[in-house]
């Protein structure tokens, strides 16, 4: 029996129920409490298993909630760790048995701090909830006493001391993403070149993940014995700054090495569930995290279809085989994902991460050598002349695979759903018989007909950087209307795929569409006219932004 797998159900669900009652969403938290106590009542034979799960639901429900309770308005010389720099603002969290984040906005300093660095300052606590990135407050109104580093903040500060070795023998650009690879730090990264990678589908190469872990652990492992090399492996994670998917990994890695170790035979689903549970126990606001879902869904993925998947490839080169079932597998439940978040279909991935992942692998080898023997001259030219090699060779794979693979398929959201309902189907299939499973997709065809030929338009509402947007789509065009002006609007309608872009749109002017919306930018504030109702969105403060130039809307309306 599992039992990890339905811990982790658990204390996922828990956690969302948490969320959900202090959002005051009360339909979505009726909604998933009955889907916990059914999960309770059904799954579980032994009493004994239901009463544990009980008592871990309970408690997970109650960590989430104290993790965001927060009731001190006035800070007085407090110590807090800076966690995340943005462009302008940051991120810091407390110093206690569990910290706790909270921004502060266009701070002053910005250039004078690390991350790492302890901060003591005075100031007031405004309750402003970001969800899915675990900030509990914003505040305002500070001023700082000191700052000052500790171990932790000299250790992984070394990071932009090895970031500047790297420019200094590769120049800024390659510098920064060897840096990028080696490290999972992307702040310093060409925007423009981020976008590549996740147009091929390979932005995972830039998280610290299972492909760094197992590469730095099975490098290790070859020359030194567990011990040290989980050791190593551990610091390396400690000086990545504990990013979710490191922790992920190295929990898998060490679950697994352990299991050998005690003669039990190794279960990669049960062991990905321990780390889950570990990481949300920890970290309760990571169930919303995208990395953490990312990082979650691929390693499903490849446990559950990696091997279904070889089977049907078992004719090709066996490195083709195993590239390719890899690649699927880890793409099973990233791929609706990716759907519902960017509404796009990227076709690319599959020869991006078959040509070019194992010469970014060979990146990673070569700047972690580059570290350790950058003062041995000889070796250094070697290293150099490889590096840059491989550099043009990935350059040139780019340019290649963006010429020969189409561009990325923009979806409507009713063509989503439906692609989703298959996926479910597909799950279900073996519950229901083959005929009913057949009656059910053309069923689900004829109402996606229907919908598609009622369901005329939408409008989406997001903020780029400062200035608020709103889209307009319809069965064959879309319109971008901007709040503000922007040189390089072509990059603006290849992430949004709109027809055009229409900027500099002033507060009180009305953009007529046609006879059934209209939409008004007033302050930080997007009107929204529909079939004669008036709907307003306060836009100013989204946390998607964080993370995302443009992120997913936030608010979809259809009519």
């Amino acid at each position: 029996m599992r039992f990890f797998v339905y811990c982790f159900t658990v204390i996922a669900l828990s956690n969302l129920l948490g969320i959900q009652l202090m959002k005051n969403d009360f339909i979505s938290f009726g909604f998933i409490l009955l889907m916990l106590i059914t999960f309770l009542l059904k799954n579980l034979i032994y009493k004994f298993f239901k009463l544990t799960l009980i008592i871990v639901s309970v408690v997970s429900f109650f960590n989430i909630l104290s993790y965001y309770s927060s009731n001190q308005e006035i800070i007085s010389s407090k110590n807090f760790r800076v966690a995340q720099k943005l462009s302008k603002d940051i991120v810091v969290s407390s110093r206690n048995i569990k910290p706790k984040k909270y921004l502060i906005r266009d701070f002053g300093n910005i250039d004078e701090v690390e991350i790492g660095m302890i901060l003591n300052l005075n100031g007031k606590v405004k309750k402003d909830n970001y969800y899915d990135i675990g900030v509990v407050g914003e505040i305002t109104d500070y001023n700082i006493n000191s700052y000052k580093n500790d171990f932790y903040s000299v250790f992984i500060g070394m990071r932009s001391i090895i970031r500047d070795l790297f420019i200094g023998s590769f120049g800024i650009e390659r510098g920064n993403i060897l840096s990028s690879l080696l490290f999972g730090d992307t702040s310093e990264l060409d925007k423009d070149y981020k976008n590549d990678l996740k147009e091929l589908g390979i932005i995972h190469i830039l998280s610290v993940s299972g492909f760094h872990i197992n590469l730095i652990f099975g490098i290790l492992f070859e020359i030194l014995s567990f011990l040290p090399s989980i050791l190593v492996t551990f610091i390396y994670l400690m000086f990545t700054g504990f990013k979710v998917s490191g922790i992920r990994a190295f929990s898998m890695v060490f679950i697994k090495e352990m299991s050998h170790r005690v003669h039990k035979n190794y279960d990669g689903i049960n062991a990905l569930c321990v780390a889950g549970s570990f990481i949300l126990f920890i970290r309760p606001y990571e169930i919303l995290s995208l990395g953490f879902i990312y990082s979650f869904l691929s390693t499903l993925g490849i446990l559950l279809f990696n091997r279904k998947i070889k089977d049907y490839l078992y004719r090709l080169p066996k490195f083709l085989c195993e590239s390719i079932s890899l690649i699927l597998s880890a793409q099973v439940f990233i791929i609706p994902l990716n759907l519902i978040i960017n509404k796009k279909l990227e076709l690319g991935f599959m020869f991006s991460n078959i040509l070019l992942v194992s010469f970014y692998s060979l990146l990673v080898i070569l700047g972690v050598i580059f570290i350790f023997f950058n003062f041995v001259p000889l070796l250094r030219e070697i290293i150099v002349y490889l590096t840059k090699l491989i550099f043009d060779i990935i350059d040139g794979g780019i340019i290649l695979i963006k010429m020969v693979t189409p561009e990325g398929i923009y979806l409507m959201n009713s063509l989503i759903i439906f692609i989703i309902l298959l996926y479910v189907l597909y799950f279900m299939k073996n519950k229901i018989s083959f005929k009913a499973f057949n009656n059910l997709v053309v069923i689900l065809l004829f109402v996606y007909i229907g919908f598609i030929t009622t369901v005329n338009s939408s409008v989406e509402i997001g903020k780029y950087y400062d200035k608020n947007y709103a889209i307009i789509r319809d069965k064959s065009r879309s319109y971008l209307y901007l709040d503000g002006n922007l040189k390089d609007t072509d990059k603006l309608i290849d992430k949004l795929g709109v027809d055009k872009v229409f900027t500099n749109v002033n507060d009180k002017q009305n953009l007529f569409l046609n006879s059934m919306v209209k939409v008004e930018f007033k302050n930080n504030n997007v009107i929204l006219h529909i079939n004669g109702k008036r709907i307003e969105v306060d836009n100013i403060e989204d946390n998607f932004k964080y993370y995302s130039d443009i992120y997913p809307q936030k608010y979809y309306f259809m009519f």
